[in-house]
């Protein structure tokens, strides 16, 4: 099975999202974007900014350091767990892109046509979701906890 660190980051997001009690709207509002857009940026297949990851950690109440470090955590678990995060196709692939240059579960479904993962199938999703939540769930609520400091209905 594999993965990308979009999808993984887009995870996170949701996660923090829904337990902070905002919708897709809001977020996508605060940021300028539209909803659609942001629905993509969840799913993992479409990537962000840096502007616009520090745009979402601030409506999401929590530091962009942390939610990188969630999702750096994230993605070593996968790795231990067997998964391949799409950052590691090919050796020389950025942050969330496959070896083909693209960003996303585009670049997993490109890959997948291309043989890159062989007979491995994407994680996305609710599986990933699964994953993620069991894995991250006491780090997420720890980290929640400490950089949030506030309740939900406080924003």
């Amino acid at each position: 099975m594999a993965t990308t660190s979009n999808a993984v980051l887009g995870h996170l997001l949701a996660l923090i999202r829904r337990r902070r009690g905002l919708t897709q709207a809001q977020v996508a509002e605060s940021l300028g974007l539209a909803g659609s857009t942001w629905s993509r940026v969840e799913k993992g297949e479409t990537a962000i900014t840096v502007e616009q990851l520090r745009a979402v950690a601030a409506k999401l109440n929590v530091s962009a350091t942390v939610i990188l470090g969630l999702a750096e955590q994230a993605e070593n678990a996968l790795r231990r767990s067997g998964f391949v995060v799409g950052s590691d196709i090919g050796g020389k692939a950025g942050l969330g892109q496959a070896a083909t240059g693209s960003v996303g579960m585009g670049a997993v479904s490109k890959a997948t046509a291309l043989g890159v993962f062989g007979a491995m199938l994407p994680l996305v999703g609710t599986a990933l979701g699964a994953f993620l939540g069991n894995t991250l769930g006491q780090a997420l609520e720890k980290a929640l906890a400490e950089n949030l400091g506030s309740s939900p209905a406080a924003h």
